[in-house]
């Protein structure tokens, strides 16, 4: 029985060790378009164009899914701050590991978006924030410049226009989003996982 408990405990531990080890330098991604975007070529690829090439070992996990393993977590988070990415002209995305299983992750891509058509006189945070939690999860806001920081769940179209009512009454203000470093998406039906031959959205409109 205490070898049992010994060998068990051995297990937990080491399990324990994994996780941490994999929350502090892996990283966990999907492409987003896997009929033009190559999985081999993408964990080939991505160390080159981060200049870690020999310093992180990449790997395909099926299903369009790949992981980076690095060998400095300095190395890792250097490379989150290079994000949005994309590969092949369509997005890619990337995140630090959790211990998620669900067939959708990992999913989420954060970018940097500017409010077109906001009037400066409702140039406040509240009103940029506001727009930012109908687009997704608001990590920063640029009030200066009308932006917004923000994740956003890709199995979902993008949002490129919404009209805006605001608590300083009269109608609603049409404003549009602006994505930065944004690439490949179905021009019918905004999503970032097909291109327009491949919508089922074109097929209906045909």
């Amino acid at each position: 029985m205490l070898m049992r408990q010994m060998t068990t405990t051995q297990i937990l531990l080491y399990n324990s060790n994994l996780v941490r080890r994999l929350k502090r330098t892996t990283l966990i991604g999907r492409i987003m378009n896997p009929e033009v975007q190559n999985i081999d070529s993408l964990v080939t690829t991505m160390p080159r164009l981060w200049k870690l090439e020999g310093r992180v070992k990449g790997m395909g996990l099926g299903s369009g899914t790949f992981r980076f393993d690095f060998e400095r977590e300095e190395d890792l988070l250097e490379v989150m701050t290079m994000g949005p990415f994309h590969f092949n002209h369509w997005m890619v995305s990337i995140v630090r590991w959790e211990r998620i299983i669900h067939k959708d992750y990992p999913s989420s891509i954060t970018f940097w978006v500017r409010i077109v058509g906001l009037h400066p006189d409702l140039w406040t945070y509240q009103n940029i924030r506001m727009i930012g939690d109908q687009l997704g999860t608001v990590e920063e806001v640029d009030e200066g410049n009308a932006m917004v920081n923000v994740t956003i769940d890709s199995t979902m179209p993008l949002c490129f226009e919404m009209p805006v009512k605001f608590e300083t009454g009269g109608g609603d203000v049409l404003v549009k989003m602006e994505y930065e470093k944004l690439f490949g998406y179905c021009s019918f039906c905004f999503s970032l996982r097909h291109d327009e031959l491949s919508c089922p959205v074109s097929d209906l409109c045909n």
